[in-house]
């Protein structure tokens, strides 16, 4: 089974950014060499050459989008909702056909194929749309969940007294963007959406069947359009898929190829690969794992499965 599929990335302007994409670009050539697209990112308010400075000479095509947040909001929420749905619009506009989008963050790691897998189960559940590390954070838990924002967003008046955009915001529910967003969160409770779920967003995948629906719904046509709200991207992105009709993958036994969380991993780095996973987050220093041994570990193991290859170490 040929697998064919767009990878977007998004790089923060952080210089430690541009290593940690280049290490995770590398363990992605090793497992799925000649197999994806790359759509870059670029969350930097000022002028860079990504292309460049991350993938040089490397011959898998690609293109560069820029986040039109421009430095606005919140960049792991709903700043990073705004880069992805704009890179969405990028693999919409692509000559090449897709079977799938890969979203990930530079402190994932690929440590073993997953098209094939990611493929077939999309294929086998035509009705899903977005498949990871299911979540679930009920409105009882006030410190994760996105529901009481979510909540409060389904009201016809509301008073933000500080949003992501700083400042207050008068919420009217049935016009402006506010409008819009209260009819995407309604239109996904229709479809079954549970307040508070979604797919972690350290590492998922789309069908382009859920992707093309969006396009066609309007529901990339303003990227900004969550930027004031609280939301993280995940959410936002869960909740799109499931207002145009697509559901949220929750099975277990697909799960394995996401080994996702918010911080850390969920395991020690060898019993991740006996686990199966095929994508992992995060890599970063988190109470016992450090990010340049994880770094390390996957790195020698990818130079097993891909010898000869080229690696970028850590500075």
């Amino acid at each position: 089974m040929d697998a064919r599929f767009a990878v977007i990335l998004p790089v923060g302007p952080a210089t430690e950014e541009i290593v940690r994409a280049r290490d995770l670009l590398d363990s992605l050539q090793a497992y799925e060499a000649g197999n994806f697209t790359l759509v870059l990112v670029d969350d930097h308010a000022g002028a860079r050459d990504l292309d460049r400075e991350i993938a040089g000479e490397a011959d898998y095509p690609r293109v560069v989008t820029t986040n039109p947040r421009r430095g606005r909001g919140s960049g792991w929420g709903s700043g990073a909702a705004a880069g992805t749905l704009a890179a969405l619009q990028t693999v919409v506009g692509l000559p090449d056909d897709h079977d799938f989008v890969v979203k990930l963050d530079t402190d994932s790691l690929v440590i073993d194929a997953f098209s094939e897998r990611v493929l077939e189960a999309f294929q086998r559940r035509r009705e899903m749309g977005i498949m990871g590390a299911y979540q679930f954070s009920p409105a009882s838990d006030r410190e994760s969940s996105s529901a009481p924002a979510l909540e409060k967003l389904l009201r016809q008046w509301a008073v933000w007294r500080r949003t992501p955009l700083g400042g207050t915001a008068l919420q009217v529910g049935f016009l402006g963007r506010y409008g819009r967003i209260r009819n995407v969160i309604r239109r996904a409770l229709l479809n079954g959406y549970r307040l508070g779920e979604h797919c972690s967003g350290g590492g998922y995948a789309m069908s382009m069947r859920a992707v093309r629906a969006l396009e066609t719904e309007g529901l990339l046509d303003d990227p900004l359009l969550w930027l004031k709200t609280p939301l993280g991207e995940d959410t936002v992105l869960s909740l799109c898929v499931q207002a145009v009709g697509f559901c949220i993958q929750q099975n277990e036994a697909e799960r394995e190829v996401f080994g996702v969380k918010h911080l850390g991993l969920l395991a020690a780095p060898e019993e991740l690969g006996r686990r199966g996973y095929a994508i992992i987050h995060s890599v970063k220093d988190h109470k016992e794992y450090r990010e340049g041994q994880t770094r390390a570990y996957f790195r020698q193991m990818r130079s097993v499965a891909r010898p000869g290859a080229a690696s970028c170490r850590l500075r």
